[in-house]
């Protein structure tokens, strides 16, 4: 299907159309930052209504991402996965679905059933291209510093977006106003067409690994019951890898301050700090636009790192500035519109640190985990990955929609409670900063970097090229041991890591 491009360098116009997926969430951004937003204010849906329609489709879409890792990574025992590729597949299938269940999340006067089905749709089909885009930067190259790259255009990608679906609305709200609903009707129908071109232009640039047939999962064919317990199975058997559990602590105490953050921003802007809906997109894009110069900060220091030290720089600016929003908040100066212009520019600084440390050590996974198994898994990961992610910020989603629900949150309301507003101040600025604490934390912990993962790539080249198990060099063998929290004679297949039924007396 392919050649074997996985081993040179990546032609910039594949590199930047990888960032392609990333500037397809301008979609993503409209969902993040207004839907809730316009459920409750244009719809007056009840946001407890809102935040648990939330959590119970991103948990649905979670319940199924695993599912659609597990079949990407076995895609090549059919004849369409061979022909189109097993992630490139599971794009022919989405996209289309994506484009259509956007738009009817913003159509208004249907009922509130109408509006969970559609945005239950909008869930399931996510993960299914999310799962599978996380792979490819595994699956592109092996080489760590054009994995480092793909990460980077990767964020390149996602603020570009940012920065186009926060200034055009603000263009949207002057023609419309910005207390008309026909400003996120336009805007969805917008965004969803410019969405669907960034995908297709996606999958067209991006290419998979050679298929290697000893990596191929499961060529016989086994029974519905028991593809259910394997699916099962694999996600569990990811946690049995230490360098993935230590790495989840670390990247899902960034994700979670992230999440936090996005379902309240709005709100905090308006509610808190009494700016307006023009100023959430002018601060927002003006932090995207920083964002990038960040990023090629990050880009630079990651390539002279190990990763954690731009997670570390990261999360303590982070730390900084939501105390300094604190103090804004107290204070009230004058002119806050610029001084909060000026902490979104800060914040993006800290924010950009913690995203591409965490993105970057992701690629690194597969890789140990072929070092236990001997197969190759992105999908697994990914899978599992996005899983984790959607069910931890759904639950978070949900618990600050009961916390604002108790504090008599009002929808429709242009003022809210000062019970209500001090649960926002703590949920904005509090809580990140104690998940920020934990994640540099964790950071200390977890032992992925550079120089460890090129002695595991080393490895496993020597081993699939016929090397015995039994000429490991001492230092690799520690190394191995170190990440995989398995004994090096229990590698390499050597273990029931994937399948329940093998040796079941192996043990770590």
């Amino acid at each position: 299907m392919n050649n074997n491009k996985n081993v040179g360098k990546i032609p910039m116009w594949r590199k930047l159309g990888f960032s392609a997926f990333q500037l397809s969430n301008v979609m993503a951004t409209l969902v993040t930052t207004w839907l809730m937003y316009y459920y409750t204010t244009f719809l007056k849906i009840p946001i407890v209504i809102v935040t648990l329609m939330f959590t119970v489709a991103k948990i649905i879409g979670a319940i199924l991402t695993p599912i659609y890792g597990y079949i990407s990574d076995r895609l090549y025992q059919t004849k369409f996965g061979r022909k189109h590729g097993r992630r490139k597949s599971l794009f022919l299938i989405g996209i289309p679905l994506k484009a259509l269940t956007y738009i009817f999340m913003w159509i208004p006067g249907m009922s509130k059933i109408f509006y969970f089905i559609f945005f239950l749709l909008y869930y399931m089909v996510t993960p299914m291209l999310s799962t599978s885009q996380l792979t490819l930067t595994s699956e592109m190259s092996e080489d760590s510093k054009q994995r480092a790259q793909l990460i980077g255009f990767n964020q390149f990608g996602s603020a570009t977006s940012g920065i186009f679906a926060s200034l055009f609305i603000t263009w949207i709200f002057k023609i419309f106003g910005q207390d008309s609903l026909n400003s996120f009707i336009a805007s969805a129908i917008i965004y969803d067409v410019i969405g669907t071109i960034m995908l297709i232009i996606f999958y067209n640039c991006v290419y998979e690994r050679p298929i290697d047939e000893s990596t191929i999962l499961e060529t016989e064919k086994i029974g519905i019951w028991s593809r259910l317990v394997n699916i099962f199975w694999n996600f569990f058997s990811a946690i049995r890898i230490k360098s993935y559990w230590t790495y989840v602590l670390m990247w899902q105490c960034e994700e979670l301050f992230r999440t936090i953050r996005g379902d309240i921003n709005t709100y905090f802007i308006i509610f808190v700090l009494l700016l307006t809906p023009a100023d959430v997109a002018v601060s927002t894009s003006v932090g995207y636009i920083f964002g990038i110069l960040f990023l090629l900060f990050f880009m630079w220091l990651q390539s002279r790192t190990n990763g954690m030290i731009s997670y570390r720089v990261g999360a303590w600016s982070g730390i900084i500035v939501f105390v300094l929003i604190g103090i804004l908040v107290i204070m009230k100066p004058s002119h806050l519109s610029f001084w909060w212009i000026v902490a979104m520019i800060a914040l993006n600084f800290g924010i950009t640190g913690v995203v591409n440390s965490s993105q970057y050590i992701f690629t690194f996974l597969p890789d140990i985990d072929e070092i236990v198994t001997s197969k190759r898994r992105e999908g697994e990961y990914a899978g599992i990955n996005t899983t984790l992610d959607t069910l931890l910020d759904s639950l978070f989603t949900l618990i600050i929609g009961i916390v604002l629900q108790a504090t008599g949150f009002q929808e429709g309301a242009k003022v809210q409670s000062s019970i209500t507003i001090n649960a926002l101040f703590i949920l904005y600025t509090v809580i990140p900063i104690v998940l920020l604490l934990l994640g540099i934390l964790f950071s200390h912990i977890c032992k992925l970097n550079v120089k460890n993962h090129n002695i595991v790539l080393a490895e496993i080249n020597r081993l699939r090229n016929g090397g015995s198990m039994t000429d490991v060099d001492p230092k690799t063998k520690k190394v191995i041991e170190g990440l995989t929290g398995f004994k090096y004679e229990n590698c390499w297949g050597n273990n029931n890591v994937m399948d329940y039924t093998k040796n079941k007396n192996i043990r770590k």
